[in-house]
């Protein structure tokens, strides 16, 4: 997969796969990374104490309906801690560092902290709500 988007022009990418079967980076051990970048792809593993992180427990992790998972999101939006927030950090620290917009994936889980524990990221959420209801209106 990182190979063809390599060759489809990506500049760089990361494509991972959590040993425990998450298609994300996980924080239950370790990662598998696949990383498209200068016309290469290199492969490594990762693991949440890279980043300063705990592992965590699968079941801290478990979701449910749409429903459970709305309320999961606006409880790490509103600035519970734990598991589930640094999942989240985790991935958009890695996500901000892939973009280039920061040099780490540790700054990128600073910033992502950070827009949370401002109030940022739920304002962002709750705009996109109130656009994808007005959207819906239509």
């Amino acid at each position: 997969m990182a190979r063809a988007l390599m060759l489809l022009g990506s500049k760089r990418a990361w494509v991972v796969h959590g040993a425990d079967g998450i298609d994300e980076i996980s924080t239950t051990g370790y990662t598998k990374v696949s990383e498209c970048r200068a016309g290469a792809v290199n492969t490594f593993y990762v693991h949440p104490s890279d980043f300063g992180l705990t592992k965590s427990d699968p079941a801290a992790l478990k979701g449910g309906d749409a429903q459970a998972n709305a309320a999961i999101l606006r409880e790490i939006l509103s600035g519970a801690r734990g598991p589930r927030r640094d999942i989240v950090l985790l991935n958009a620290g890695a996500a901000l560092f892939i973009a280039g917009r920061v040099d780490t994936v540790k700054e990128g889980i600073a910033t992502a902290a950070s827009a949370i524990d401002s109030g940022a990221a739920q304002q962002r959420l709750e705009k996109m709500v109130t656009s994808s209801r007005a959207e819906a209106a239509v």
